[in-house]
């Protein structure tokens, strides 16, 4: 069941127009697993069109266009507001509130919450650790939620996703006398990231015989000598699972996502039309220069805001050239 409502405007002899949209999506019969269902048989049980979800937003568009004199110019923004709610799920009964995934955004993910390193005297006072675990000190030390005296899957909280979306364009242009000039920002922010390449994060990962590498944030890692100031646990010869967080995510890896990105950028010049009807016969000519992902500024300098660690990065792109015109 899908609302749309949307309002197109143009006013000041058009020099200023824009547009507001908003959308309430609902959608049922979504296929999901009871979460309820008792495993008997020792196999799992059919998907059934029981899940609902609520997706709902707004987008605003302004755009002035003007000129003074021989100069012609525009600047144009865009935002995008994007919530989400898990409406029915059939969810597994839990102790805890703070687990419930029913009403809250599509997509949320719940870890355990790190608070800093264990550190000698927490080992020696038997800080809740996981059960069957050897800790040392530098390991991530995990909030024990339900203060039952063990870290487990009842200590998960809500760590990201759980925040609305906002994205942003701004597109600014000008022409003054054959010189063109245009550039394209665009955004995000209230978006978590989570980092999930353990070689990354890690390092010194298992590989058949051998350990593979280590990248430079790994230099930061925890020591007895770099312990107040450490944003890494320890180092770990094949990788830790217990400062991975387990099977249950951990805060540590959660990052903000928010960025800010020169798309694109863009410099010409036309050649004057007399000079080319002399010189070329009515050709017409564009010298121009420009660049793709020039310049981004991000909250998590570990990844691409764009793209994830193992995935082929966004290139940042200089180019140059003539446009020619019969």
């Amino acid at each position: 069941h899908k609302l749309s409502l949307g309002i197109d405007f143009s006013i000041l002899r058009k020099r200023l127009s824009g547009s507001f949209d908003f959308y309430n999506d609902n959608y049922f019969d979504l296929l999901q697993t009871r979460g309820k269902s008792i495993a008997l048989l020792g196999t799992s049980y059919p998907t059934e069109n029981i899940g609902k979800n609520r997706r709902q937003g707004y987008e605003v568009a302004l755009t002035w266009q003007d000129h003074a004199g021989s100069l012609n110019y525009y600047l144009s923004g865009n935002w995008t507001l994007e919530k989400s709610k898990l409406v029915f799920m059939d969810e597994q009964e839990t102790p805890y509130n703070y687990q419930r995934l029913t009403g809250r955004p599509v997509g949320v993910v719940l870890g355990l919450q790190a608070n800093g390193f264990l550190t000698s005297e927490d080992i020696a006072n038997n800080y809740p650790v996981m059960p069957g675990t050897t800790v040392q000190p530098g390991d991530v030390k995990y909030v024990d939620q339900n203060n039952d005296g063990v870290i487990d899957e009842y200590d998960r909280v809500v760590i990201g996703g759980d925040k609305p979306l906002k994205y942003f364009g701004i597109d600014l242009g000008l022409e003054y006398k054959g010189l063109e000039f245009s550039m394209f920002w665009m955004g995000c922010y209230g978006r978590d990231l989570y980092v999930s390449d353990r070689t990354l994060v890690e390092g010194f990962q298992s590989i058949g015989q051998s350990y593979g590498q280590a990248y430079k944030n790994l230099l930061n890692r925890w020591t007895p000598e770099t312990q107040e100031t450490a944003t890494y646990p320890r180092l770990s010869a094949g990788g830790n699972t217990y400062n991975y967080g387990g099977y249950y995510n951990s805060s540590l890896w959660m990052h903000s996502g928010n960025y800010l990105r020169l798309k694109n950028i863009m410099l010409a010049y036309n050649l004057p039309a007399r000079l080319c009807n002399n010189a070329f016969g009515g050709l017409r000519a564009k010298v121009f220069v420009g660049a793709e992902n020039l310049l981004t500024f991000s909250a998590c300098e570990l990844v691409d805001p764009e793209v994830t660690f193992t995935s082929s990065p966004i290139q940042r792109c200089i180019f140059t050239g003539i446009k020619l015109q019969f």
